[in-house]
């Protein structure tokens, strides 16, 4: 009997090590977790900016055509336009030149013809050109943390408002 009351004074080195790999495995998590999470955190944050720049690119489209609807009409159709802002006239325009937004986007703008039916509907075979309506496309890209390239598209009609 005095053998089993024996008083144990310590840990023995097999429960150090248990308890080391208890303590190793539970950390481990919680840092794979941290960095998991720090990760769709971008790629959120990434998909709200990049619907951002696709609306102010939209609105930017609306500007240029409130200003003068010949600067849309006049566009090539099917051409890659880019937007920019002069800050000296405080006003939007589409060039051809290549930008990109924080190094990070690029927003790309196509505008296409519109043709309409007998009835004045919106038909994408046939029909008659309506020189007072576009289609305007708007793509926002970037490269995700894979390294593979995501984007976002808006598309719209747009009409000749004011005449």
């Amino acid at each position: 009997m005095k053998f089993f009351l024996k008083n144990k004074k310590g840990f023995s080195v097999i429960e150090i090590i248990i308890a080391c790999a208890i303590i190793s495995t539970s950390i481990f998590a919680l840092v794979s977790s941290a960095s998991k999470g720090v990760q769709l955190s971008n790629q959120a944050l990434k998909q709200t900016q990049a619907t951002t720049l696709l609306e102010e690119g939209a609105e930017a489209v609306k500007s240029i055509r409130d200003n003068l609807w010949t600067d849309i009409s006049s566009l090539t159709v099917g051409t890659t336009y880019y937007l920019s802002f002069d800050t000296t006239t405080n006003k939007w325009s589409l060039s051809t030149t290549a930008s990109t937004i924080d190094s990070i986007f690029t927003r790309t703008i196509v505008i296409s013809a519109v043709n309409r039916d007998s009835n004045d509907d919106i038909t994408t075979s046939g029909g008659t050109l309506d020189a007072r309506t576009k289609k305007v496309i708007i793509n926002v890209s970037w490269k995700n943390s894979s390294n593979t390239i995501t984007s976002k598209d808006l598309s719209f009609y747009m009409s000749d408002i004011f005449n």
